[in-house]
């Protein structure tokens, strides 16, 4: 039979000890296990760590079925005041550090959206040929300005004709209307202008439009 080993000397219930001191919380046996990646079985586990207890290497308490365990305080080292003032130096360093990454984040990352955003090469061919077209364009417009002539004798010969279609017909509705209301006139026991306020009707001189005037034009 072999010589049995002697209680707290394997591999094991060392790493058992170094974890729990080093995560300073409680662990289950199962919980052990997990976190050292199956280095022991549940069962090996519960039996090392019991072992830790009996030998007050570790703390454990007992809820029902349940064991947790625990590193002792005395086991973990407290540090000087010395120490704890330049680790905390070093906390508010690392702080600044990630605020600072945190902005050069948000910089890269407006950026990058840009970039995303941008046009393509083709895009840009293609747009910077839209407005040199368009540029054109309004150089002709701009030079036919400069020299008098404002639209070409066609478009003035258009809007013309258009102009005395429009006028025509405008006098024309304009007698229609007249005779409608002179006839009613004749019956209305009122004025005509009451009776274009009770209706809703504007009439070409409310809104000082001379249709002898704008056709003369």
């Amino acid at each position: 039979m072999p010589p049995k080993k002697a209680k707290g000397s394997s591999s094991e219930e060392k790493a058992v000890l170094d974890y729990l001191v080093k995560a300073n919380r409680p662990y289950s046996a199962n919980d052990i296990s997990s976190q050292l990646h199956g280095l022991v079985s549940p069962a090996q586990a519960k039996k090392l760590l019991n072992d830790l207890a009996d030998e007050e290497k570790l703390q454990r308490k007992i809820n029902g079925k349940q064991q947790i365990f625990y590193a002792t305080q005395t086991s973990i080292e407290v540090p000087s005041v010395e120490e704890a003032e330049q680790e905390e130096e070093t906390i508010k360093g690392l702080e600044q550090q990630l605020s600072q990454a945190k902005d050069e984040n948000k910089v890269l990352a407006g950026r990058l959206q840009g970039l995303t955003n941008a046009l393509t090469d083709d895009q840009m061919r293609e747009r910077i040929a839209k407005l040199s077209a368009e540029v054109k364009e309004n150089e002709g417009r701009l030079t036919q300005l400069r020299s008098g002539e404002v639209i070409s004798p066609e478009e003035k010969n258009k809007i013309e004709t258009e102009h005395a279609a429009m006028t025509k017909h405008w006098k024309t509705r304009k007698r229609m209307f007249k005779n409608i209301i002179d006839t009613i006139g004749e019956g209305y026991p009122g004025k005509i202008s009451d009776l274009f306020e009770e209706v809703g009707i504007e009439t070409d001189e409310d809104v000082r439009a001379d249709v002898a005037i704008i056709g003369d034009k």
